[in-house]
């Protein structure tokens, strides 16, 4: 059974933190490969640069690394309804870890519709940010647990990045 890690986001600009945190979560979750996985559409982000620019600069960053590949749905977004179904059938026999940053699993309890879902099945990887620590995102897990009454499987994977923000770029235009 291939492992496979699915990182999505936006990407805007795709950074060191993006690939060292895809490469980490590979040798610490065991994952045979990692697919970036852009949405058109993201979440609360306004004047994204355009999907096509984004999928050739993720596609330069990620170089000639055979265990890192980019990936387009038809979907704005990802979302637990629509894009899990579709990774799970693209990947049928496969086992899927999700790539987030601990910053993303603060939203965990509010911001995903179907959450009961998304974690059958489905492991975490979970990129560790600055400010962050084990414990309080841990506790969040344990609340998840609670209301969708499922064991979630994770790991917490640190970079020398950990520091890096796309906004954070944007606004200083490296």
């Amino acid at each position: 059974m291939n492992r496979i890690g699915i990182f999505s986001g936006t990407f805007d600009p795709i950074h060191p933190g993006h690939i060292s945190f895809a490469v980490e979560a590979m040798k610490d979750c065991n994952l045979d490969k990692v697919v970036f996985l852009p949405e058109t559409s993201p979440r609360e982000k306004e004047n994204v640069t355009d999907i096509s620019i984004r999928v050739e600069a993720l596609q330069k960053a990620i170089g000639n690394n055979k265990n890192l590949e980019v990936m387009q749905i038809d979907d704005e977004q990802f979302t637990i309804g629509e894009t899990l179904p579709k990774l799970k059938d693209i990947f049928n026999n496969s086992s899927l870890t999700l790539l987030i940053g601990s910053d993303i699993v603060k939203t965990l309890t509010y911001r995903w519709k179907g959450i009961d879902k998304l974690f059958i099945d489905l492991s975490l990887a979970i990129g560790m940010r600055v400010g962050d620590d084990e414990e309080s995102i841990s506790a969040i897990i344990k609340e998840v647990e609670i209301i969708t009454k499922n064991k979630i499987n994770y790991n917490f994977i640190y970079t020398d990045h950990m520091h890096l923000a796309s906004s954070q770029i944007r606004r200083t235009d490296i």
